[in-house]
């Protein structure tokens, strides 16, 4: 989450979008901006003591067996201005393309026909419109939670790999980063991090461990 956040502000002075995809050194939960700390730790349980919340919105997400990426659109490209189910919808439409390189085929979750609002719950176990599914529609494939803001648009996104019987994540990187890069209308190119990047996310670290932050979303 730090290291996201650190980016989404370096980046929201570029003109260029910027990508990146990690993984965990092991399991853990995070949750969306808006959700109640009390309701996620009984949801979790005994997966409470490891805890993330997001800068984002959206719900619970179990990490440890999933493809995790962060997506950053600052304010001056043209992808700001697209309404956010659209891009939502555009991204996993980039996602399913990709995944159908590896000969995976998935659907995106069809609009309700009555549309009802509330804090978003357990994220895989709650799909909601134009989330990506398996392809009879009965698994959640990937989700994505953003925030909108002066700088720009983050994207917080991650795949569900329980749910593919097959995965190549070398391939699906190339394949995804080549979609994104038709979608957003730029080339490819790949930067090395800052010699200073644990200096400069440090204050950033301890924000997102702090329990302020994580009970009452105060950041001391």
């Amino acid at each position: 989450m730090a290291t996201d956040w650190w980016l989404f502000l370096e980046q929201g002075e570029s003109e260029k979008p910027a990508f990146r995809h990690y993984g965990w050194s092991f399991p853990e939960v995070s949750f969306g901006y808006g959700q109640d700390w009390k309701w996620v730790c009984d949801r979790v349980g005994k997966e409470s003591q490891k805890l993330v919340r997001r800068p984002t919105g959206g719900g619970i997400v179990r990490h440890g067996q999933d493809w995790t990426y962060c997506l950053i659109l600052p304010k001056g490209h043209d992808s700001c201005c697209m309404p956010p189910l659209d891009l939502y919808e555009e991204i996993h439409g980039a996602i399913a393309r990709a995944l159908g390189e590896q000969e995976i085929t998935t659907s995106l979750k069809p609009c309700p026909q009555q549309k009802t609002r509330g804090i978003p719950g357990d994220c895989f176990e709650e799909p909601v419109a134009r989330d990506l599914m398996t392809k009879d529609g009965n698994a959640k494939v990937a989700g994505a939670a953003m925030k909108r803001a002066r700088r720009g648009i983050l994207v917080q996104g991650t795949i569900d790999l329980s749910v593919l019987s097959s995965f190549s994540p070398n391939e699906f990187y190339g394949s995804f980063t080549t979609e994104l890069s038709r979608l957003l209308g730029e080339s490819t190119s790949f930067v090395d991090w800052p010699d200073e990047l644990e200096k400069l996310r440090a204050p950033f670290v301890e924000r997102f461990a702090s329990l302020s932050w994580l009970k009452n979303r105060v950041v001391d």
